[in-house]
């Protein structure tokens, strides 16, 4: 029998991400959507942007993961979830889940709108923030 994690409020689920006590089992893509929407919910793009980009950051290190946390990807993911986020007439988490399923469930083929696979999965990339190279976000 496999457990799930429990629920967590938004205010629990963002003070244990930045303390580093958040489970990881909390913390899959999803929950990276998450965390992009509730920060971009409470501040304006750019703060959300290095909000999250300094929180993934550090909890990575702490889990001993530093190498899975990509800038550019995170960037650029919470521009095109703002912009979505902007046209919505009515700002709910699980709308915007069923609204949005191509980032829900192929993120990296919504970012290829933008950017060229060589470039998302250079180092550069990775580690600094790179404009896209196809289009605009």
């Amino acid at each position: 029998m496999s457990s799930q994690p429990v629920l967590l409020s938004d205010t629990a689920f963002i003070e244990q991400f930045e303390n580093k006590t958040l489970d990881p089992a909390h913390f899959n893509h999803l929950g990276h959507l998450r965390l992009g929407w509730l920060y971009l919910n409470e501040n304006k793009l750019d703060v959300a942007i290095e909000r999250i980009c300094r929180g993934i950051k550090a909890y990575a290190e702490s889990l001993g993961a530093s190498e899975k946390f990509h800038l550019t990807m995170t960037d650029a993911i919470m521009r095109i979830m703002a912009r979505r986020i902007d046209a919505m007439a009515d700002k709910n988490w699980h709308l915007f889940l069923q609204q949005n399923p191509d980032i829900v469930e192929d993120f990296k083929s919504v970012l290829h709108n933008y950017y060229s696979k060589g470039v998302l999965s250079s180092t550069a990339a990775r580690t600094s923030l790179i404009s896209p190279d196809i289009k605009s976000i």
